[in-house]
């Protein structure tokens, strides 16, 4: 009998994990930013890197 307890496996999941070094202003401000929007800091940051990588696709 397969055990039924755990999350579930997602297609591509995050194995990867990333440290930035920031000044405390660039931590808080990015802290605050994801609590006004209800996000976690990871999920800010890769919002970051979708808005770079767009804006990129635009100016070709």
């Amino acid at each position: 009998m397969a055990n039924k307890d755990g999350r579930p496996p997602v297609e591509n999941p995050k194995q990867s994990v990333l440290g930035v070094r920031v000044t405390l202003e660039d931590h808080e401000r990015i802290k605050k930013y994801a609590a006004e929007h209800h996000k976690t800091i990871s999920q800010v940051v890769l919002d970051g890197l979708d808005l770079l990588y767009n804006k990129e696709e635009t100016e070709k």
